[in-house]
């Protein structure tokens, strides 16, 4: 079973030193999310990222943030967020969006928790407009305290030919921090056979 994270230790998502490490908005910019924009966050937690995407993509904009867990939708709803932030519940491998909305579709330490990577990845796809951005941040295959053990960790190689089986194709891959990586991804065009 895959590791799941533990909605008692939420306080922790919202550490200074994680803004530090992993600045939400720059990273959001860095992508290309900006006004108009609609912005998918899959997994989204206490709205670390979507939350800042919000204020990027602005009233003409949309941010979807899904999550499994009723306690991390209820904690990003008591922060009052936008209208235009919607948080929604989801299911891992059954996104409650339609087919090709999102301009960028994303998750953040999501995919070495899912039970069916292949399936949540083709989902991410299925999401994004032909031509968007599907992009997974994850934590390294290294081995630390901080985060989930070390046998549950995707390695970046393994993650890019899981997110190619889904039918996405590899734009690049970085280390983000020390400890956590981002593969930006891309759904196909139709003509390109995706």
């Amino acid at each position: 079973m895959a590791h799941k994270f533990d909605p008692s230790h939420l306080n922790s998502l919202e550490n200074p030193d994680r803004y530090r490490a992993m600045p939400p908005k720059k990273i959001l910019r860095e992508l290309g999310l900006g006004p108009g924009m609609t912005f998918v966050d899959v997994g989204a937690g206490s709205g670390y990222f979507s939350l800042p995407a919000a204020e990027l993509v602005g009233p003409q904009g949309t941010v979807y943030a899904l999550d499994l867990l009723p306690e991390m939708l209820e904690h990003l709803r008591s922060k009052r967020p936008p209208p235009w932030l919607k948080a929604l519940p989801s299911e891992e491998s059954r996104l409650p969006l339609a087919d090709g909305i999102a301009d960028i579709a994303f998750s953040c330490f999501v995919l070495h928790e899912t039970e069916a990577p292949v399936a949540f990845l083709k989902e991410m796809g299925r999401v994004a407009k032909p031509g968007a951005l599907v992009v997974l941040i994850d934590w390294a295959k290294v081995r630390q305290e901080e985060g989930p053990p070390y046998e549950h960790r995707i390695h970046h190689h393994r993650a890019e030919e899981l997110a190619l089986e889904a039918g996405l194709r590899f734009r690049r891959a970085e280390m983000i921090t020390p400890n956590h990586y981002a593969l930006t991804l891309f759904r196909p065009l139709a003509e390109e056979g995706g």
